[in-house]
Parts: C-alpha cells; structure tokens; sequence
C-alpha cells in the first residue's frame, strides 16, 4: 500500500496486516497526512502510545472501535474521500504510580497479583466517591472501546465507544460488595485512583498490551484522562456489538484462578 491510496486524500499506513506494531517515526503529523490508517491493534495501540493527532481509520483493529474489515479498506478509503464519515474522540488513560509516569492506554488497565490465585487487597476510588476496599486477584478498568476486550471475560457490559465511562472489574474476587462499577471519564482529569493495601502478594501493573512493572503495596497509584485519539467511523465500519468474544490480549493473563 502506498500514501496515496484514497487520491486527493493524503492516507498514511501503520501496521502490515499481520498486526505488526507501528513505528513511532512513522507517526504523522496533520500536515503530513489527512487519516491515518491502522492496520492490527498493535499498531492502533501505538499510535495512542505515541499521540497521534491525525484521525485514525482502524482496520482489523476490533469491535471497541468499529474498525474496518480488512477487505473492506478499498471501500472504506472511496467513503473517506467522499466524506461518508463521521469522527470520535476515543480517550487516552495515562497511569502514574507514586508520580511516576508509567504508560498510556486506549483500551484497559490492569492492576492484578503476580501469581494467579494469589489475592491481594485494593483500595479505589473516584475524585467524588470512594468505591470499594475489595479483596481479588486483580482488577480491570476499561474504556468504552475496551469493554469488548478481556473485562468482557470478567462480565463487563459492553459500551459503544462514544460512552463517556469507563468500568471497573474485580479479577477472581474474593471479597467485594459489589461485582463492578461504572464510573465517569472527564475529558481530562482523573477517572480512578487507589491503592494496593496489602503486602502479602507481588502486584504488576498492564497498561493495555504492556506489563510495566510492578506496583508496591500502599502506594498510590492514579489513572487520569490525558489525551484522545481521533476515530473515524465510516459506512463499512463494523458494529461495536457485532462478533464480540472478548478473548484477552497478548499479555492478559489468560486464567486468574
């Protein structure tokens, strides 16, 4: 595939169709492309590691963002042209632990013990409600785009992407008052913070397909809204409700107890 795939519109490709990670020096700027096409998840990933501000057309890339079959681009790059398109901006959670930036996520965070059946204890809450000292091997937060992930495995609800929420899934609990929560994703602040409160079990921290370390017990940790990647939705999009079987991703850990 070339950049001028679409014509008058300047179209710029990530990924090869194997769902190869994008190269951050391939990311563009505005005034180097008018959409960029992310072919595979890793590549879409990257580009919201990376911050990415010009819109995105995902292929192969999932239901949590409508993306586009891959046979399906030809048709899917005439609509953009054409300006069949409509545009969403998809929030990007940064985590930080003790201060310490540790990654960005377009999809989920997850915080969970080391072992599996290892349980440890968790404290969260929002910046106007507590939510729960709760007792588990672990939990998920999701973006909307990334209920149809591996918390959908936790039975998450699936959101549409556009839903300005995220949900919060313990992993194997233990102990908890209530199974999950939902709770609000401003356009930039904090959604969740919290604490791991015990010490008994060693806590790793995934931040969507990453492990990026561990989390050491009573230290805070936080995960705030920080960017937003630009979507597009076109006419051959698929449906975010359509073929969800919410297998986890390379790097999910498969079975939690």
């Amino acid at each position: 595939m070339g950049d001028d795939l679409a014509g008058a519109v300047r179209v710029h490709v990530v990924g090869d169709g194997a769902d190869a990670p994008a190269d951050a020096a391939a990311v563009p700027d505005s005034d180097a492309a008018d959409v960029v096409v992310a072919i595979g998840e890793s590549a879409l990933l990257e580009l919201a590691r990376e911050g990415c501000s010009t819109p995105i057309l995902p292929v192969d890339a999932g239901t949590g963002v409508r993306s586009v079959p891959r046979d399906r681009l030809d048709a899917a790059l005439d609509s953009v042209r054409d300006d069949h398109v409509s545009e969403l901006d998809l929030p990007v959670f940064g985590v930080d632990v003790d201060g310490q930036h540790r990654g960005k996520a377009l999809f989920d965070v997850m915080v969970v013990t080391e072992e599996a059946a290892h349980i440890s204890e968790f404290e969260l809450e929002t910046p106007t409600d507590r939510i729960a000292q709760f007792r588990a091997d672990g939990f998920v937060l999701a973006t909307a785009g990334g209920t149809s992930g591996y918390a959908r495995r936790l039975d998450a609800p699936v959101f549409a992407p556009e839903t300005r929420a995220a949900a919060v899934v313990p992993v194997a609990p233990f102990a908890t008052s209530l199974d999950q929560w939902v709770v609000p994703v401003p356009d930039r602040g904090t959604v969740l913070k919290g604490q791991v409160a015990r010490e008994e079990a060693g806590v790793t921290l995934l931040v969507d397909d990453r492990d990026v370390g561990g989390v050491p017990p009573l230290t805070p940790f936080t995960i705030d809204a920080v960017d937003a990647l630009s979507i597009y939705h076109v006419p051959e999009s698929q449906s975010c409700f359509a073929g969800v079987e919410g297998s986890p991703r390379e790097g999910s850990p498969v079975e939690t107890s």
